[in-house]
């Protein structure tokens, strides 16, 4: 079944208008609008159609993805959500064809540019292939509609970092000091949770690495308040893992025992998760585009 396009958003004043306001932009975003004053600094015009066109297919991708809502306890039409996902796979392959056969052969690009655009095909095609071709491809038989909402999410938040990480690469091409908040809404948002959850998973590695320092009441009543709140920071499919996990050691706890080796489990398990969620693009501060490529796999 076809999914029909998201109807694009309505501009404010016009991209004139906005020619020189970043300031109201980053207070305001209106992506669309931010992307025509990028545009529209570019003075050849055979090179300023090709940016034009992967900008365009860039913010439609990031546009239909956002269809897929991000609460994980609405198990309503997963099914057409699953196949928002699978046109959004269309879309991404239609626009890597552009880039490698088109885009790439128009002359008169800049060096930089020419290699971005490079960098940004890959991008999607590694991801694309990788999650949708790969990681979700059990979700079309899968029966439990949980399992596959989790997958659902985990595919959107990867998909829409990749996309948003090529925009911000492409960005930089023609103003260096483009940043990621400036061109997306939720951006500050995810990095302010996803700070929190850094701060949380230290935390509480520290205090299950140190286990004997505290009571182990008190250590039960930290995991059940991670599981309360800033868990839902995590990716999806890391809920599942930390729940289960978290679960042995409470009920070892709450049977009287001592659960030495699930703790130290359960430790090394958040050491990793630690590690990857501080590699997030919302936390990058480097603003060379060579870092946009090495972690598209990581989203909120």
């Amino acid at each position: 079944m076809s999914t029909p396009r998201p109807a694009k958003k309505r501009r404010g004043r016009s991209v004139a208008a906005k020619q020189d306001q970043w300031t109201d932009l980053q207070t305001s975003p209106n992506l669309q609008s931010q992307v025509a004053i990028l545009v529209n600094t570019i003075t050849d015009g055979a090179v300023r159609i090709v940016v034009a066109k992967v900008f365009a297919d860039l913010v439609f991708l990031l546009d239909y993805l956002s269809l897929v809502d991000a609460n994980p306890r609405d198990l309503v039409r997963v099914r057409d959500r699953l196949s928002i996902l699978y046109a959004v796979r269309g879309e991404a392959n239609a626009l890597v064809d552009f880039i490698e056969n088109h885009a790439l052969q128009c002359e008169g690009m800049a060096e930089l540019l020419r290699e971005t655009l490079d960098g940004s095909a890959y991008a999607i095609k590694h991801e694309v292939r990788r999650i949708l071709d790969g990681e979700l491809a059990e979700a079309k038989d899968a029966q439990d509609e949980q399992k596959v909402y989790g997958l659902l999410l985990h595919a959107q938040g990867v998909l829409t970092n990749c996309f948003q990480q090529c925009m911000i690469s492409l960005a930089r091409v023609f103003d260096e000091s483009v940043s990621g908040a400036q061109l997306f809404h939720d951006w500050q948002i995810r990095r302010e949770r996803s700070l929190l959850l850094c701060e949380d998973l230290t935390t509480l590695t520290e205090l299950i690495q140190d286990s004997g320092q505290k009571s182990l009441d008190y250590i039960a009543a930290h995991l059940r308040a991670f599981k309360e709140g800033s868990m839902q920071w995590l990716m999806y499919k890391d809920w599942q893992e930390y729940e289960a996990l978290s679960e042995q050691v409470l009920g070892s706890i709450s049977q009287g025992d001592n659960p030495t080796d699930l703790l130290h489990r359960l430790g090394c398990y958040l050491e990793t998760l630690l590690a990857h969620v501080k590699t997030r693009g919302v936390l990058a501060e480097t603003n060379e585009s060579s870092a946009v490529y090495e972690e598209v796999a990581i989203s909120w």
